[in-house]
């Protein structure tokens, strides 16, 4: 007997009557630039409780204007941990947000940003409903290349294999 594929992300999120057409997953990895004393990898940005800052930082405009967004933290082995499911709003070119200005635990990620940014572009959000019992625990496959971080949320690369991918009807 053979094991069944892993499901889709696309068909979870159709389960929980969420359109994965119309939604944008992005994975976040410490970008080698962005490696410094406080941030060595993608781990301690989650230890310091900045991560939920990090993928509002985008250099260029590469998330559309309210654009519902799954934020996924990259893992070994290609794989990601789903950290938030948010509304991205994206702010006028240089503005940023006041609560990535004043975290001092963000403060040397920011300023790396900034410094090597082309085109730095910042994002507000405002959480939506639907995925807060996966927040933390859904895992998924994120299809090669990995440097290919933002994807269609029904992008059939995107598969759940993490501990958590049945859901509550």
């Amino acid at each position: 007997m053979t094991a069944a594929a892993p499901q889709a992300l696309a068909d979870l999120l159709r389960g929980r009557n969420l359109a994965p057409d119309a939604i944008i997953a992005i994975r976040n990895d410490l970008r080698a630039d962005h490696i410094c004393d406080d941030f060595r990898t993608i781990d301690d940005v989650a230890r310091a409780g900045v991560l939920h800052l990090y993928d509002r930082m985008q250099d260029g405009p590469r998330i559309a204007h309210d654009s519902r967004v799954l934020s996924f933290m990259a893992l070994p082995g290609g794989r990601a941990r789903l950290t938030g499911f948010r509304r991205f709003s994206m702010r006028r070119p240089g503005v940023v947000p006041g609560d990535i200005i004043y975290d001092h635990d963000a403060s040397h990620l920011l300023h790396g940003f900034i410094t090597l940014a082309a085109a730095p572009v910042f994002y507000d959000v405002q959480d939506e409903a639907g995925l807060a019992d996966l927040i933390g625990r859904l895992e998924v496959a994120w299809p090669e290349p990995l440097a290919q971080d933002i994807r269609s949320a029904d992008d059939p690369g995107l598969r759940v294999v993490g501990p958590s991918h049945d859901h509550q009807d």
